[in-house]
């Protein structure tokens, strides 16, 4: 029963896959970003055990959707991005306030995966377990990924934000 099932996958990932991915790419500007949607919506096929296999209709409605929920967490970063620079431009002192502009550039400036990690230890405050559980990854690959994430950030964040903060 799964390989006639994982053959039935196989056949229509073959048949539909570049459309999908069409479909995504043409309304995003990130080719990667678009492969991985396009492969999110065949893991939805694949979890959703559907009775027959899915047409091209079925598929490009869940990859809309997929795009919905990619624009609203886009719109999410970009708003706490917005609201950490007005935060930073109008709390504290003058030293404070340079410090969390350059943070809110230095996050900017960080990929997206890097950005929400860190986002959800620092403002979120979430432990390595949560984060671990909020990437739907273990914990010790969650450490990892929060290391590199902190790596990214020092690296592009200018030296003397760097000097200030262990200072």
């Amino acid at each position: 029963m799964l390989a006639a099932r994982e053959h039935e996958f196989i056949a229509l990932h073959s048949q539909h896959f570049t459309r999908v991915y069409h479909y995504i790419a043409y309304r995003i500007n990130d080719r990667a970003r678009a492969e991985e949607l396009a492969a999110d919506v065949f893991r939805i096929v694949w979890e959703k055990r559907l009775e027959e296999p899915p047409g091209i209709g079925w598929l490009i409605a869940t990859a809309r959707n997929v795009l919905g929920n990619e624009y609203k967490g886009r719109r999410r970063r970009e708003q706490l991005i917005e609201r950490l620079a007005e935060e930073a431009r109008t709390q504290g002192e003058a030293v404070e306030d340079g410090q969390r502009a350059a943070v809110a550039d230095v996050l900017t400036r960080l990929n997206d995966r890097d950005r929400e990690v860190l986002m959800l230890s620092y403002w979120d405050d979430l432990s390595t377990a949560e984060l671990a559980e909020s990437l739907e990854c273990s914990p010790s690959a969650a450490a990892v990924r929060l290391h590199r994430a902190r790596k990214a950030f020092a690296k592009a964040a200018p030296t003397h934000l760097m000097t200030e903060r262990k200072g």
